[in-house]
Order: structure tokens, then sequence, then C-alpha cells
């Protein structure tokens, strides 16, 4: 069998030495358009987990890139004077182009023939192999030769970022946010075991116009990138290798597959780079492919749908956590009051990927000092050990919930047990768990029927009423309007938002500006909280509007309820327990009633 790999980063080199070493294929031929010592970037991240498949895969590879790299489990994070370090996932880091050689090496010593400097423009030339491993990067001539079936759509980020390096050695990564006159640049820095860091910076659009990087050649680009960054350079240079400032390319195909060919990495999918996933991402590709056509070596087809079926669900997870990664550095100025370890906590847990008992897990110092500073918050007093985020009280208006959970069944316990009446005119009485219940109700006719829905409301035991806005805002505010009037001042009003009619790839509602306008118009009119569905719609009004949010984000236990509210993304969160019966509480259980 022959295979013809275009491409020879890691994805394709790694291809084409588990090809051979598997006996796949007895011809094995890899095309790079580069010199085999020239290569674009400067280091390459591996966060936890990520070389995990290579060790199985090729133990001795793994070892040198072990070797070769450098590993630190700290994330140092700078902003407006302060510094905080939190110890969380182990990442590895080794130079690219020290990859490139360990896998060149082995590529040449299993026996795949590699080619330099050797640009394909088509792919006219490589009709003679069994196989065609498009491996070429986000701008795939393979994928080009056959856009009508693989289908790839592209959507640029509106941000811009520079690849560079710096001769200073941080030992972290390190992630700077500097507020400059013209908005803010943030840089996020990494070492790779050599005497160079890696140093990416991004910008807004505004801030990099402003600035007047947008005109500004490559040379001159790194000076005034010094000028921003100087106090975490210490005085050490920024280095270049012909990166141009560009935007990310989030790149998505319908297959990955067609014929003969199939598409890995880059060439199939991106994942952006604040997650470090995209060498991850190519890597297992090879990994899983290679391992598939060894699996199935008599039907080709049936080997590369099993390895777009295998990859896909995995590929659209990374991609998912990585936009909304960026999401949270694009959206950065919503948090520019935190205090300095709610910042570090949030950029921590960003891609929601990582929970509140992660970082207890992996830094516990840093989280009971968190745990903390969250209650004494929260409470008004100083406590020096306190439960975790979902058990500190919250103020909405004049009520004060002894807990951040919110039930939908009763649950006794819940901070606030919301009940959703199926007859207005004959209420359930409240739930009897000790603590507040809410009683959820639709807009009404006029102003009698709220004064008859108080009266009952009062008699039942509620202490709060969340009126659903609907569709029709304008209603909904007359009738918010006309429930404050006849609900008693000293107990709260929340208004329940329709879900978003349409989000982006990374659950951001594409109205949300029209929807912070909206709540700061709902708190004017007597709302004292929102109950929204969907973290990101949350974030926004929470940090926009600056309104107490209730969010229904489908949270399954505690710990989702947790790094909801201690990231700040919401006050309080719906918890539906997967368990019937109990839910784990610091002191004794969180019962469910049947």
């Amino acid at each position: 069998m022959r295979v013809d790999i275009i491409g020879g980063g890691p994805g394709g080199l790694l291809t084409a030495v588990l090809l051979r070493r598997l006996g796949v294929a007895d011809d094995v031929r890899v095309f790079e358009r580069h010199e085999a010592d020239t290569t674009y970037g400067w280091g390459v991240v591996f966060p936890e987990g990520a070389l995990d498949q290579l060790a199985k895969a090729a133990p001795d590879i793994h070892a040198a890139v072990v070797a070769a790299g450098t590993t630190w489990t700290h994330v140092d994070v700078r902003h407006q004077g302060f510094r905080r370090r939190v110890n969380g996932n182990r990442f590895h880091g080794i130079a690219r182009a020290t990859l490139l050689g360990i896998l060149q090496r082995a590529a040449a010593e299993a026996g795949a023939r590699l080619t330099f400097g050797h640009a394909v423009e088509s792919l006219d030339a490589h009709e003679g192999a069994d196989l065609i491993v498009g491996a070429d990067g986000v701008r795939s001539v393979v994928r080009e030769a056959h856009r009508d079936r693989f289908l790839p759509e592209v959507k640029e980020s509106e941000f811009v970022y520079a690849w560079f390096g710096t001769e200073r050695v941080f030992d972290d990564f390190t992630y700077v946010f500097r507020d400059t006159p013209w908005g803010i640049f943030r840089a996020y820095v990494y070492p790779s075991g050599q005497p160079w860091s890696s140093l990416i910076v991004h910008a807004s659009p505004e801030a990099w116009e402003k600035s007047g990087l947008s005109g500004m050649d490559e040379a001159a680009s790194a000076r005034l990138c010094e000028q921003i960054f100087a106090q975490d350079l210490e005085g050490a240079p920024i280095l270049s290798k012909g990166s141009p400032w560009m935007r990310f390319p989030h790149l998505s195909c319908a297959t990955w597959h067609h014929d003969n060919i199939v598409l890995i990495g880059d060439a199939a999918h991106t994942a952006h780079w604040s997650i470090g996933s995209g060498t991850r991402l190519a890597v297992e590709d090879a990994i899983v492919l290679a391992g598939e056509l060894a699996t199935r070596q008599d039907t080709l087809t049936g080997a590369l749908a099993r390895f777009e079926e295998v990859r896909r669900p995995q590929v659209r997870k990374f991609q998912t956590a990585a936009r909304r990664s960026e999401r949270y550095f694009e959206k950065m100025p919503r948090y520019l009051d935190f205090e300095p370890d709610q910042f570090a906590y949030q950029l921590t847990a960003r891609s929601w990927k990582i929970t509140h008992s992660d970082i207890a897990r992996r830094d516990p110092e840093f989280i009971a000092r968190y745990d903390g500073w969250f209650h004494s918050r929260a409470a008004g007093t100083p406590v020096e050990v306190a439960p975790s985020p979902a058990f500190a009280p919250l103020r909405v208006g004049p009520l004060v919930l002894p807990n951040r959970i919110v039930s939908l069944t009763g649950a006794r316990g819940a901070g606030l047990s919301l009940v959703t009446a199926s007859d207005l005119h004959n209420l359930p009485a409240a739930p009897d768990g000790g603590n507040p219940a809410g009683l959820r109700v639709p807009v009404l006719d006029g102003p009698e029927e709220y004064s008859g829905l108080a009266e009952r409301a009062l008699a039942a035991g509620y202490a709060m009423v969340v009126m659903d806005l609907g569709h029709d805002t304008e209603a909904g505010l007359t009738a918010l309007k006309g429930l404050r009037g006849h609900w008693p001042a000293d107990r709260p009003v929340a208004v329940a938002l329709p879900a978003p009619r349409a989000t982006d790839d990374a659950g951001e509602a594409l109205d949300a500006a029209e929807l912070v306008e909206l709540a700061g118009r709902l708190a004017t009119a007597g709302s004292d909280a929102l109950l929204v569905d969907g973290v990101p719609l949350a974030d926004a009004l929470r940090n926009e509007a600056r309104i107490t949010v209730l969010v229904d984000a489908a949270s399954r236990s505690r710990d989702d309820v947790d790094t909801v509210v201690a990231a700040g993304w919401a006050d309080a969160c719906v918890l539906h327990p997967m368990a019937p019966k109990l839910v784990e509480r610091e002191s004794g259980v969180l019962e469910q009633e049947d």
C-alpha cells in the first residue's frame, strides 16, 4: 500500500511513523513545502493528558518529547498591578522545531520517505497513491482540491494576534493584561525548555488600529509590544520569525474523507490557540487514523469512516471549549472590576472544562482562600473556613437566600425553591423546606389580576415572584410594573427571559447587546433579578447590566453550581440532580422530595 502524506507537520509525520510501524503501508511518502530545519512559530504546549495517547502509541517518541521540553503546573495571572499564581493544570512545552526534529528522525528510521522544500500545488502527481492524507494545515491544498466534497467553512475571529518569542525565560504559563491609551493588550507567555519563551500578543481590532500596529512592519510591531509589556519582559527583547498579525480562522468541514483522501489536523478542523490543543488534535488524529487503518486493512473506506466517527465528537468538544476560551479574552473588559482572586479563578475556568473541584484538587490553598473570600463578601462578615461558593448566602433585592442553589423540585436545603403553578387561582402551598420559595407566573391581563395573585401567593407562603417576560417586551414591561405595584416592597420580583432565539458557536446570544439594554429597563421597572437559560447569557447580563442573575444551565452537580457562581458567571444556579434522592453537601445532605 502506498500512502502519500501532504504536509510534514506533527500530524503528518506521526502518521508516517505509525503507518510504517503498524505495517499498514510498505511505501509512505511525506511531502513538506518547507525545508527540514525551517518552522513557523515558536513553542508548542501540551496540556495535562494531551500526551497520554502518544505515550501508548509511541512510547519512545513520548519519552523524547518529554526529555526535550519542560514541564510546569502554575499559571501566573498579571493584571492592574496584581499578580496571582494558581497551581493548576500540568503543562509540557517544547520548541516546535525540536518536536519536528524528533518526528522527522522517527519517520525516517521507520522507513518513510521524506521530501522537504516541495510545495504540492495539485494532486495530479499523487494519483498513484492508495491513500492521500491531507496534513497540510488550514490552507490545505488537498482540501481545496475537493472543496465541493469537504465543504469547508471558515469564520475568522475579530481580534488579531501575533506569535513572537522573547529572550526573557518565563517559568510558568503567564497571562498578562496591560491597559494602554488604545485599549487592553493581552499577552500569553510560556516556556519551551529553550533560552527563550513563546509570546502571543492579542488585541481587539480597535486597539490594534488606534495603536498604529495595523500599519507597522514586523520590527516596529515588536518594538511597540516591548514597550507595552516592558514591566513583564524586564528589558528582554521580543523576537520575530516573519509572523504577521492575523485573525484566527475557525475551520470546520462537512466531512473529513472522500474516496481515498482523508484530512487530519488543521486541514480538517481548527481550535483556538488559547487552550493549546491544536498540535494535540493533530497528534491524536494521526494515532486514531493509523489505528483504524491497521484494524480495517481490508476496507479503506470503512477505516476512514470509522476514523471520522471516532474523532469528530472529540474534536467538537475541544472546538467548543476553545471558542469559549477565546470569547473570555474578547469579553474580558466585563471583568475589570473583579477582585484579584476571582479574576484569576475565572481565567482558570474560562473554557468550562475545569471545575471548582478540579482547581481545589490542584491548588487547595488557593481554593481555601478563595472560598473564604467569596463567603465573607457574601455574608458581610469575615470567615476563615468557609463552605464552597454554592453555600454562600445571596441577597436578591430585600431577600437573603441561604445559598446559591435553586431547585425546581422542592429539594430540602435549596436556597430557593421555584414553583410553576398550573392554576394561579388555586396555588399550592410553598414547599416546606425551611428556605424561601418563589412562584413562577406568566404575564397576566391587568392590574386586578396581579392584586389577586399577590394576595394568594402571600397566603401560600411565597417570598418571591418570577414573571415570564415572553416575546412581547413592551407588554412584559407593563405587566412587570403592574405586578410590582401589588407585590410587597420587601419581597423581590424577578423576570424570566425567554431562551435566546439564536446563538453563536460559543453559545453567546446574537442579540446579547439588546438583552443587556433590556435588563437595564427591567431593573428600572422593578425587577430585582433575572432568570435566564445558559451561562453565556447569564454572564453577559450579570457583568454588563450589573443585575442579579439566576441561571438554568442544566447543572447536574454541586460542583457545577460552585463553578458557575465562583467564576462570577451568575449569582445562583438551578440544580438538576442526577441522583433523585441525595445531593452532597458539606454539612449533611440536600434532600429531594419524591
